[in-house]
């Protein structure tokens, strides 16, 4: 019995799924993102490296690499809203960041299940370049 509890999260990120904590939000569209971006007040960070980054991101999104991720590279304010997105719903960067903002004690976190994929699909505007 032991081996399968070992094993299973061992399979779900392996296959790209990563376990949401419960305390994160998940914003399904494009156009609820939208509405939340422009009630103003959150921080949007697009989870994936630099050069993704450069490549296409949501503007006014702030690029933390999920791989590079420190506490001090999110807002110093526990309760600022953050939002995370990634390249797909298969992507499970995005998952896997908020889980560990929630960890590090921040309180409102949010995923955009769609991420970049979805926005552009949508007809959102794509920002270039760092």
């Amino acid at each position: 019995m032991k081996m399968r509890i070992i094993f299973l999260p061992l399979v779900l990120l392996m296959t790209g799924c990563a376990v949401r904590d419960s305390r994160v939000q998940e914003i399904k569209s494009a156009s609820a993102l939208k509405t939340r971006m422009d009630a103003g007040n959150v921080q949007l960070i697009h989870a994936l490296d630099s050069a993704n980054f450069a490549k296409g991101h949501i503007p006014g999104a702030v690029n933390v690499d999920y791989e590079k991720m420190k506490p001090e590279m999110l807002p110093a304010q526990k309760d600022k809203p953050l939002i995370f997105y990634c390249a797909s719903p298969m992507c499970p960067v995005s998952k896997m960041a908020a889980n560990k903002a929630v960890s590090w004690g921040y309180t409102q976190v949010s995923v955009y299940e769609g991420g970049m994929s979805d926005w552009k699909s949508s007809g959102m505007t794509v920002e270039k370049g760092s």
